[in-house]
């Protein structure tokens, strides 16, 4: 059960509508009955919409204007959902990273806390990079290295921030205990 109540349409003030119209406009949330409560981090955001507004520029750039690859943002958005133990996060990301051409034992391996072992080295970079950033909240020169020599400093910032923002989206999940959506299979075998 959330920590935070959800909002049905008419208890909504201008703003928290306006940001739930935005969101449910999205393909992904297309098929929910009208007046559905949002699920997901976006449920915790609504809560403050002048912040989800601001955040929602930032996702939206970095997950479709942004410099990186798709299959990169969807590797970055798997690996620290599962450092979080962030469900929606690994749950909703991992079919779309498999869809982007991430192999699915990589997707296994990450879901069940094992080191994957990869067959391209610049999915090895980003991986590394990413998990090493957000358990140790640094990386070494070997790590770097290979994440600039693979992507260069411009993708290599836009990572980052791709890193932070699901972060974020983890740290909003956890904070208030925003469970799966309904019909969401859990994912993490250590948290059924």
């Amino acid at each position: 059960m959330s920590r935070l109540e959800p909002f049905h349409p008419a208890d909504m003030s201008p703003e928290q509508r306006a940001y739930y119209d935005s969101i449910s406009s999205r393909p992904n949330f297309r098929d929910l009955p009208e007046g559905t409560p949002l699920t997901g981090p976006y449920h915790g955001w609504q809560h403050a919409p002048a912040y989800a507004e601001k955040l929602g520029v930032l996702e939206q750039y970095l997950r479709r204007h942004g410099l990186l690859e798709p299959r990169f943002i969807e590797l970055a958005a798997i690996t620290v959902g599962r450092i979080w133990s962030a469900e929606i996060v690994f749950g909703s990301h991992a079919p779309v990273a498999v869809q982007e051409g991430i192999d699915s034992e990589i997707v296994e391996a990450i879901r069940h806390r094992k080191t994957p072992v990869f067959a391209k080295k610049d999915e090895e970079a980003v991986y590394n990079f990413v998990h090493r950033l957000t358990t140790e909240h640094e990386v070494d020169d070997a790590t770097y290295q290979a994440a600039l020599d693979i992507l260069g400093e411009a993708k290599l910032v836009e990572l980052t921030g791709v890193a932070g923002l699901y972060v974020t989206a983890s740290m909003t999940l956890n904070a208030f205990q925003i469970p799966v959506r309904p019909g969401m299979p859990r994912p993490y075998p250590d948290k059924q």
